[in-house]
């Protein structure tokens, strides 16, 4: 089960694939708001903050309880 701090990589959209970021909450929609790790338009820029599908990512580490 996700939940808050797991660190995942993203699938998909394709401008942010292979990227990593962290859970950081769940839209009532069901969507995963993610922080990213990297933000590739703008390196130094602040981290960029994306709404994905649980199939647009996959866990890389589990949050432990």
């Amino acid at each position: 089960m996700l939940k808050v701090g797991t660190l995942i990589r993203v699938i998909h959209p394709e401008y942010a694939a292979g990227i990593q970021g962290i859970i950081q909450g769940r839209e009532e929609s069901g969507r995963w708001v993610v922080r990213l790790e990297q933000n590739l338009m703008n390196p130094k820029d602040v981290p960029l903050i994306v709404s994905l599908d649980e199939s647009d990512f996959e866990v890389i580490q589990p949050e432990e309880s």
